[in-house]
């Protein structure tokens, strides 16, 4: 019997840190701390990759309108993302194709004395099911000690420690050797095969236990300050200091997406979902754009940015008459409401043609100028 799901990992590289807040004020180390996981360490809720992913669909011309991307009840109920990401309106409700898990620190960055390193602990690499030197690690506690790669257990043969300056390790005699070639999971993927190939960090990776892990995290969290500017001094308000803390850059994380297929529910058939696949590129298309739009707040201040590994989504020619197929069915919507709509609604239904048309004309244009360039290219 044919699954009725599919459910993938994935893996997120942070090029920008990543701020994820809690939604209040703390008196504490930071004024805005970020969100926490059960055992302490911060994650991306399930809910921001989702509602992101979301957005960043609509962005690429895969919904028909905006209240699409919302999940208002306006919504159509017809395109692909609103069957992928699920809408409730009037008449009827859907929930998602795709269920979103919490993003887990995987790998976190840490500097040391010799260079920066990449730190992670066995429940970590058990959760992924890493198949590789299981008995090793598996069960390895020792909160003095920790496990280093092979090309680190070579640096620090002479001194037998890894120091990160507050916190000094014993390295273990056996090295680890888990690298991009290394399986995982109960399909049995090598990290490779889901975009995470970077060998440097391999290079560097640092296995050690959940109470020194925990406490690593938490200790090199960034943290920055910031103030509030009043508009007519140019000046900072009194008492506007405030921090706040993130995920910082070149922290790996990871998190599962489950698909459901979509024969098994009711879903419009002229959405184009007609199987499991069609949702997934739907999704991941939307997740493409997080690598430049960025996740959670604070972006204005350089944070944010996302990018996740071993995404296919759509072909680009595909995009595009999905695309058109959109704004032509949006475009007769708003035709037919035209005919019968209040005159404030009348107002609405007219800027929204307009923005349509425009962005038409515009992709038509950056169409027709990489014809002529391919052209020349042919005739060359």
């Amino acid at each position: 019997m044919k699954e009725s799901y599919v459910s993938k990992t994935y893996f997120g590289l942070a090029s920008d840190p990543v701020h994820i807040g809690t939604g209040g004020y703390t008196l504490g180390r930071v004024d805005n701390p970020i969100v926490r996981d059960f055992d302490g360490i911060p994650k991306i809720p399930g809910t921001s990759i989702e509602g992101t992913a979301r957005t960043f669909a609509y962005f690429k011309g895969l919904a028909r309108k905006k209240e699409c991307a919302l999940g208002k009840k306006d919504a159509c109920g017809k395109c692909k993302v609103c069957v992928s990401f699920g809408f409730t309106s009037d008449e009827r409700s859907l929930h998602g194709m795709a269920q979103f898990g919490d993003a887990r620190i995987l790998f976190f960055p840490v500097a040391s004395l010799v260079g920066p390193v990449w730190v992670t602990s066995p429940n970590r690499l058990k959760e992924l099911n890493v198949q590789k030197d299981k008995d090793k690690w598996k069960e390895f506690d020792k909160s003095e000690s920790c496990i280093v790669s092979g090309h680190l257990n070579d640096k620090l043969k002479k001194t037998g420690f890894l120091n990160f300056g507050w916190l000094l390790l014993n390295v273990q005699e056996d090295a680890h050797n888990i690298s991009p070639e290394t399986q995982f999971g109960e399909k049995i993927l090598k990290f490779s095969n889901r975009g995470l190939n970077k060998k440097e960090i391999f290079d560097r990776l640092v296995i050690v236990s959940e109470s020194v892990f925990h406490e690593i995290v938490n200790s090199n969290l960034e943290v920055r300050t910031s103030v509030a500017i009043d508009p007519a001094t140019g000046a900072a308000e009194s008492g506007a200091l405030f921090t706040y803390e993130a995920i910082p850059r070149a922290t790996v994380l990871y998190f599962d997406i489950v698909y459901q297929d979509p024969r098994y529910f009711d879903v419009a058939k002229e959405s184009g979902i007609e199987k499991v696949d069609d949702v997934i590129k739907t999704v991941e298309e939307g997740l493409k754009l997080s690598k430049y739009l960025g996740i959670g707040g604070m972006q204005t201040r350089g944070f944010g940015k996302l990018d996740v590994l071993g995404l296919d989504g759509y072909d680009p020619i595909e995009l595009a008459e999905i695309e058109v197929k959109n704004a032509k069915e949006r475009l007769k919507e708003i035709e037919d409401g035209l005919k019968s709509a209040p005159e404030g609604e009348r107002r609405e239904l007219e800027r929204e043609k307009e923005e349509t048309k425009e962005r038409f004309e515009t992709n038509a244009e950056q169409f027709a100028e990489l014809a002529r360039i391919y052209g020349g290219l042919k005739d060359d």
